[in-house]
């Protein structure tokens, strides 16, 4: 039956039939969309045809009869991708993600418990006069006072000034921080090199300068890369700026750090004085006839590496799930900003710590202590070393273990830094989240943006620069307050080294919004290019000019499952 008319020289064509009776075309279209007219010169096929088979008389015109339009085709929005008002990443991210390694998070749990038991027992046995204040900061003999206290305390509170204000200085000069880092690491190089030279150390000094000059020569091929780095250096400084809780929670992570840590410390010193009683000490005769002394303490032992571990799962955790609030934050930003249906919450910040510390918590803590647990054995391996052993093949194998636990450990948490922010956006399980994170950077070259990016340099060249004030902040106290368990400035080197690697830690958990929103930037781009074209369509184009592989589009096994 045909719906054209051989005489129809107005080309007035009836409504479609009923929707019940429409068909799917040769051509595969389908719901109320039909082929459109065939050209004139089709017609006389069309009466050739129509003249070899049975008339049939069409059906009467009522010119009342009310035909329903075609349904519209499905409503897509102006955005890029999705429909409802999420774009195509949107749709994969987990508004309901379910509770993941369950058994990693009661490990964690049971862990913890015991060390606040072992605490509790360890901080008893410290000295009695430990914390009191004797109304002098100069004549203070015992090293665990206020005064001592006090000195930590502005370590601290200048390590948050100082990183405060180089993330504001940070905002408003992102180009020009990247050159001058990329100078100032030569600069520390060749004058780490000359000050080895100066003190004789020709080896070392010699090597360092070499790497130097060769670091150096490397700004003409690194050059091009400041226009990345700087474009997506402000991309994060921007999000950051709007949504200012990044820098608060970063803060609030900051302190739970330095108590968990000032915890810790007492625990570990007061170790010392509790474990003395399970000492055991035994007489023993050398080949010479002469006697000695041998003592040995097991458990002293074991309190220690369990205290130790402790150490890096705790801090590993903490920092983790900072980690993974933060890369949730930028992922709604970088899936939900702009899309007509809005965010998928109200508070988008409390939201992704909801889920850090709940549903993702288990994939958190297995993460972390597969790293807790490597640098765990790099650390009694260094003790070995640090024991003075004459065995020269005990320390040969002990430093070759090191070495490749290192090589072990930085893959590790590099591989994790990615695995956590596919846990933040799709809720996955460690092992999922792993399996995805080597397929993102394996198959669509995230490994080059990661290398381009010169980010890590700035925030190296902030760290050293805030320790080396604050370790000279250290220094000015002591040597100001002359306390007198420094008399003879024993302890100047180990507090001025303490700072040092204080105001560094404490530097990068605050900063912690740029690193985990860089990383967060590459995956999302390589997850769902299509939203970065929209939100940032100047970084979109210079990605898909550098970096084709990463913007070929989104994976297929990628699901919404987890």
């Amino acid at each position: 039956m045909s719906y054209y008319n051989n005489d129809n020289s107005n080309n007035y064509y009836p409504p479609p039939p009923p929707l019940h009776q429409q068909q799917y075309d040769n051509s595969g279209n389908g719901g109320g969309y039909y082929q459109p007219p065939p050209p004139q010169q089709q017609q006389q096929q069309y009466q050739q045809y129509q003249q070899q088979q049975p008339f049939y008389q069409p059906p009467p015109v009522n010119n009342n009869a009310h035909y329903p339009p075609p349904p519209p085709p499905q409503q897509q929005h102006q955005g890029f991708g999705g429909f409802d008002g999420d774009f195509k990443g949107a749709k994969q991210y987990n508004r309901t993600p379910k509770f993941r390694d369950l058994w990693a998070a009661l490990l964690f749990l049971a862990h913890f418990a015991l060390f606040v038991v072992m605490a509790v027992l360890f901080i008893k046995a410290l000295p009695s006069s430990a914390f009191k204040y004797s109304g002098q900061l100069k004549y203070t003999k015992n090293f665990y006072s206020w005064p001592t206290m006090i000195m930590w305390l502005c370590v601290l509170l200048a390590s948050i000034v100082f990183s405060v204000l180089y993330l504001l200085i940070l905002q408003m000069f992102a180009g020009q921080m990247l050159v001058i880092s990329f100078w100032f690491s030569v600069l520390v190089m060749i004058g780490t090199g000359a000050y080895y030279l100066a003190a004789k150390i020709w080896f070392a000094g010699a090597l360092m300068v070499i790497f130097g000059i060769f670091y150096a020569l490397m700004w003409f091929s690194w050059r091009h890369r400041i226009p990345f780095s700087k474009l997506v250096l402000q991309t994060v400084c921007r999000i950051t700026r709007r949504f200012p809780s990044t820098m608060v929670i970063s803060l609030v992570f900051l302190i739970i750090q330095t108590a968990y840590s000032a915890l810790w410390s007492l625990a570990f010193a007061g170790s010392f004085k509790h474990m003395e009683k399970y000492q055991s000490c035994s007489m023993h005769t050398d080949r010479n006839g002469r006697q000695y002394q041998s003592c040995s303490n097991p458990k002293e032992i074991l309190a220690w590496i369990y205290m130790v571990f402790s150490f890096y799962w705790t801090s590993s955790v903490i920092l983790n799930v900072l980690h993974t609030t933060i890369s949730g934050t930028f992922a709604t930003y970088y899936f939900f900003e702009g899309a007509p249906g809005g965010y998928p919450t109200k508070h988008v910040m409390l939201s992704s710590l909801k889920r850090s510390t709940t549903n993702s918590f288990g994939s958190i803590c297995f993460g972390s202590l597969i790293v807790a647990l490597i640098q765990t054995v790099r650390s009694v391996l260094r003790a070995i070393r640090g024991q003075g052993n004459d065995n020269i093949a005990v320390q040969l194998i002990a430093c070759c273990v090191d070495c490749i636990l290192g090589c072990i450990e930085g893959l590790v948490e590099f591989f994790n830094k990615y695995a956590y922010v596919e846990i933040a956006i799709y809720g996955k399980p460690f092992t999922q989240a792993a399996k995805d994170t080597w397929s993102l950077i394996k198959d669509r070259g995230v490994d080059a943006l990661i290398n381009d990016c010169l980010i890590g340099n700035v925030l190296q060249m902030g760290s050293f620069l805030c320790a080396a004030v604050v370790a000279l902040i250290a220094w000015l106290y002591i040597t100001i307050t002359k306390p007198e368990y420094n008399s003879t400035g024993s302890y100047t080197a180990p507090i001025i080294l303490s700072a040092f690697i204080i105001a560094m830690s404490m530097f990068m958990v605050l900063l912690k919004c740029i690193d985990s929103g860089a990383a967060t930037t590459f995956v999302c781009l390589a997850e769902d290019p299509e939203a970065m074209q929209r939100n940032n369509p100047e970084l979109y184009r210079m990605v898909r000019e550098a970096y084709p592989n990463v913007v070929r589009g989104v994976r297929d096994n990628n699901n919404s499952s987890y």
